[in-house]
């Protein structure tokens, strides 16, 4: 691993779970939930038309810390105005995966994702490493989304009808902590498989 791979490697791992002697927590498995699709592309920057820029920097490890080199991630999430791609609207906005480099980590450039009815903002990723797969969706605290939703296009449709607590999905241990990141914002999460 070069010197960039390790500092990028321990500097995502601080945003993720807590070290427990030697082990990493297991990221919570949850719903695929709607809309998955198998065949996206690979690609890194999946921002389409106007939202608000994220920056999710992601590191993926097992169970006893070591980085998952070439694990895919996918990651898919509703657009601003809460329709997924390839159901509610032709193509694969908002859609894509990427390989985990040699220090586990990923990155993708996005928009902050809209919502739909029933449920808080959140991301879906679905990680596939040596035959073990994790799905799971990550949220934002709600004053983050109380300053996207404050801008355009999110605007025109207000604050969601369901807040975190209120989403039967939501779990507080997969809440990110984003960061504001030039005109939009930015986070790092680490994801571990059992």
């Amino acid at each position: 691993m070069n010197r960039r791979a390790l500092l990028k490697a321990l500097a995502l791992a601080l945003s993720g779970p807590v070290l427990a002697q030697g082990a990493c927590t297991p990221t919570p498995a949850l719903a695929q939930g709607p809309y998955y699709l198998a065949g996206v592309p690979r690609r890194r920057d999946l921002r389409e038309g106007e939202g608000v820029p994220f920056h999710l920097r992601l590191l993926v490890q097992d169970a006893l810390c070591r980085p998952l080199r070439g694990a895919r991630v996918d990651l898919w999430h509703a657009d601003p105005l809460g329709r997924y791609s390839g159901f509610q609207m032709p193509g694969v906005a908002f859609r894509g995966y990427e390989l985990a480099d040699e220090g586990g980590g990923v990155e993708f450039l996005t928009h902050f994702p809209g919502w739909y009815p029933g449920r808080t903002p959140h991301f879906h990723l679905r990680v596939e490493a040596g035959g073990r797969v994790l799905v799971t969706q990550l949220f934002f605290p709600e004053e983050v989304i109380e300053a996207v939703y404050a801008r355009p296009p999110y605007r025109t449709r207000g604050l969601p009808n369901v807040r975190n607590r209120q989403d039967g999905i939501f779990r507080a241990d997969l809440l990110l902590s984003p960061k504001v990141e030039g005109e939009g914002f930015g986070a790092g999460f680490t994801l571990v498989l059992r």
